[in-house]
């Protein structure tokens, strides 16, 4: 398949959906005083997706699409989809365990999946990464996270 028919199929599949994220985020409506409602991001976002895929369609009509595509190597899609794999598990764990725990075991796992030298330094950047992201959420956002077993706890 060429480049130009992919980059106009991707295109027209994502303005399309761009289009439907839109239509179905409006119908949040924010209750506050902020004038910003919980269809705001998503909207923003919708809007970014059309435009990057009208580009990609424009760029596809002109003929400025790649000639030469790269393929697929088996390995790479074998390693993304268990990276997509642990992340299912991290979603389902967390509901269980908690954040904090789901999301430090989640973090150690993928750095020793993906190659990081020194389980100290995996440790530390687990609990670091997950504690600052609860912080961020529990402090000054003011946003629960998922609290799993620990709930009566903390």
């Amino acid at each position: 398949m060429s480049s130009k028919r992919i980059n106009l199929s991707v295109g027209t599949g994502l303005s399309i959906f761009s289009v439907a994220v839109f239509l179905y985020a409006n119908q949040y409506k924010g209750t506050g005083v902020n004038q910003y409602g919980p269809n705001f991001f998503p909207q923003v976002l919708s809007v970014f997706l059309f435009i990057t895929s009208v580009l990609l369609i424009v760029k596809a009509v002109k003929g400025q699409s790649e000639e030469d595509l790269e393929t697929i190597h088996f390995k790479g899609l074998i390693r993304s989809g268990i990276t997509v794999l642990i992340s299912v598990v991290y979603l389902f764990f967390m509901q269980v365990s908690g954040f904090l725990l789901a999301t430090v075991i989640f973090l150690f796992v993928m750095m020793t999946y993906l190659g990081q030298k020194g389980i100290v330094k995996r440790i530390i950047s687990a609990l670091s990464v997950s504690l600052i992201i609860y912080a961020i959420f529990y402090f000054f956002l003011k946003i629960p996270l998922p609290e799993g077993i620990f709930q009566r706890i903390y």
